[in-house]
């Protein structure tokens, strides 16, 4: 059942949505009545079916709730969980009503977010007041949310080579080794490190190294399909992961990679080098069991074994890598 409003509605309280679930049974017309007329959008469910059935057709911006039983685990606080976002995004305030105190003791362990109550008889004056300040505590929350993904996709990009963060990469690993895993698709992951870039910057500005780092990453980005993910992961390091890509496959991405950046000859001032990196591939083929991290750190034994074998090479890992590390 809704409930129009028999004034128009203050700017604050546009499109604001809110479910009264009445499972209890009160007389709460004066409370809708006057939650209409400040113009909220106001919905009125008088039992739990009625209730399921109304937030399947529409998501409240708040809901009061007069409990029939609220319990742990009982349906009205499932009812309630399942209307939250995930992660704690998008949540949807409560206002319980209750008989006493000691049903106020109980309705505290009730795990819900911006969980409010007042005492029955209640006053609607009083839950107006509860209501907008509910609804101005998830704006206020919205707002920080959206700032932090906009801070989040800022440090996305590496600010010195334009390519994927550390940060950002590590979440996109999360993701595409679950998509791998779901789908049973092979994934590939390249290691590479810049030879002797502590040589580089020792005998030369840091400015110098800066643009190698960034001449490194041109390559990348010029040699990776449109599928691909390339990220610096700090200092001299940078990681290529290829989704639906076999061990063949990645092995010969690299070789690309490798063959492209030994011709690169970076120069700078009175400065001049020629670049070169070395390359570890390890490959999870759609089937074994195994993890992002286990992928991690075969790669990078298998870079180890790059540079072991006198760099400027790609290795792919094969499992015989792990006897040489101490």
């Amino acid at each position: 059942m809704a409930v129009n409003p028999s004034s128009p509605a203050p700017h604050s309280a546009l499109r604001s949505v809110i479910v009264v679930m009445n499972h209890n049974r009160d007389d709460l017309a004066e409370l809708n009545a006057a939650l209409a007329r400040s113009g909220y959008e106001v919905h009125v469910g008088d039992s739990l079916a009625q209730s399921h059935r109304m937030v399947s057709q529409v998501r409240p911006d708040l809901v009061v709730l007069n409990p029939l039983v609220l319990c742990a685990g009982g349906v009205e606080l499932e009812l309630l969980e399942g209307l939250q976002g995930e992660h704690g995004e998008d949540v949807v305030p409560v206002l319980l009503l209750v008989d006493d105190l000691k049903a106020l003791a109980e309705a505290r362990q009730a795990k819900l977010p911006f969980r409010d109550f007042v005492l029955k008889p209640c006053s609607p004056a009083e839950c107006l007041q509860r209501v907008e300040f509910a609804l101005q505590t998830r704006s206020r929350i919205h707002g920080l949310q959206q700032r932090a993904r906009q801070l989040e996709s800022q440090v996305s990009v590496d600010f010195k080579t334009g390519l994927t963060s550390e940060f950002h990469m590590k979440r996109i690993l999360g993701l595409e080794w679950k998509r791998a895993q779901r789908h049973q698709n092979p994934l590939s992951l390249l290691l590479i490190d810049v030879d002797n870039f502590k040589s580089v910057n020792d005998t030369t500005e840091y400015a110098f190294g800066d643009e190698v780092l960034r001449r490194v990453a041109e390559a990348l980005h010029g040699t990776v399909r449109e599928t691909d993910f390339a990220a610096r992961f700090g200092g001299d390091e940078f990681c290529v992961l290829l989704p639906q890509t076999s061990p063949a496959e990645a092995v010969q991405t690299a070789l690309r990679i490798r063959q492209r950046i030994a011709g690169t000859v970076v120069q700078s001032g009175n400065f001049q080098r020629q670049v070169t990196v070395s390359i570890g591939v390890d490959s999870y083929d759609g089937r074994s069991a195994s993890s992002i991290d286990h992928l991690r750190r075969n790669a990078n034994r298998a870079l180890q074994e790059a540079k072991r074998r006198g760099k400027n090479q790609v290795w792919l890992y094969s499992g015989k890598e792990a006897s040489s590390e101490t």
